[in-house]
């Protein structure tokens, strides 16, 4: 798996002066939205000073393109424009994808896939094996609007469950759904705890205030990247054995995890 981001802070498409904050904020990245945040009379016009800016602009953070739904007009124009990614430009991230037809209308890019109504939770094993798939994001607001839910972690638990189970089959990067009370940190941390618990590999941010709280939690120690390696060197030198490191059984499974840790720090062990 390459190094995604932990906490991509969405950014409005048509406010591009936001841009610079975000590149000197601590947030790893940012999804530029051309969808829910930009009125219809604006879609154009930002979509082409978006395109225009990305040409000659590199942002040293790791940048998504949100698209319009491919089944719009305005998704379709999206496709036309981004149909080859800027050079800064990682992946398109699509929402409302469903199904393979919807898939089909894609070009050959990277892409993020947002997971935001019951169809697509349901379709989770095909979408997630598409080898353009860098990676899967719960669209929480949406799919509790589809489902008749509230947002709370209980009632999207089993949809969560999936996407972390599906990005762990196909070695894709899992970001859960934007917690929407801004000003509420303490409630934030603890889901991204759950969240983190859970098995996902980040959160995407509606603000720059909840970056840093995002990457307290999802991201290593300095301690627990100490040991980390302390661990995998050990192992590595058991040539796969099982082994016992300060009291801790150590196998396989256990390794993995290690490497799934430090490669989310940015830190990559080669076999």
């Amino acid at each position: 798996m390459k190094k995604l981001p932990i906490s991509p802070v969405f950014v409005p498409a048509n406010k591009l002066d936001l841009i610079e904050k975000i590149i000197k904020s601590d947030a790893d990245g940012m999804i530029i939205d051309l969808e829910d945040s930009v009125p219809l009379a604006e879609k154009d016009t930002s979509r082409d000073n978006l395109y225009e800016f990305l040409s000659h602009n590199i942002i040293n953070k790791t940048v998504l393109v949100r698209i319009n739904p491919t089944g719009t007009e305005e998704g379709k124009n999206d496709l036309k424009q981004f149909s080859q990614l800027p050079k800064g430009v990682r992946a398109l991230v699509v929402p409302k994808i469903e199904n393979l037809e919807d898939l089909e209308l894609l070009p050959d890019v990277d892409l993020f896939l947002l997971i935001e109504t019951p169809l697509a939770v349901r379709n989770l094993s095909k979408l997630s094996s598409d080898k353009r798939v860098l990676g899967l994001i719960l669209g929480g607001v949406d799919l509790s609007t589809s489902l008749g839910s509230d947002m709370e972690w209980d009632s999207l638990l089993y949809h969560r469950s999936k996407v972390v189970l599906e990005c762990a089959i196909n070695n894709l990067h899992s970001l859960d759904s934007p917690f929407m009370e801004i000003s509420n940190l303490e409630k934030l941390a603890k889901e991204c705890a759950a969240s983190s618990g859970l098995g996902f590999n980040g959160k995407a941010a509606i603000h720059p205030n909840q970056v840093q709280v995002i990457l307290k939690e999802f991201l290593p120690s300095e301690q627990e990247i100490k040991e980390a390696l302390e661990v995998l060197e050990a192992f590595n030198e058991s040539k796969g054995a099982v082994i016992s490191v300060k009291g801790k059984m150590i196998d396989k499974p256990v390794a993995k995890a290690m490497e799934l840790k430090l490669r989310l720090a940015g830190i990559e062990i080669k076999d």
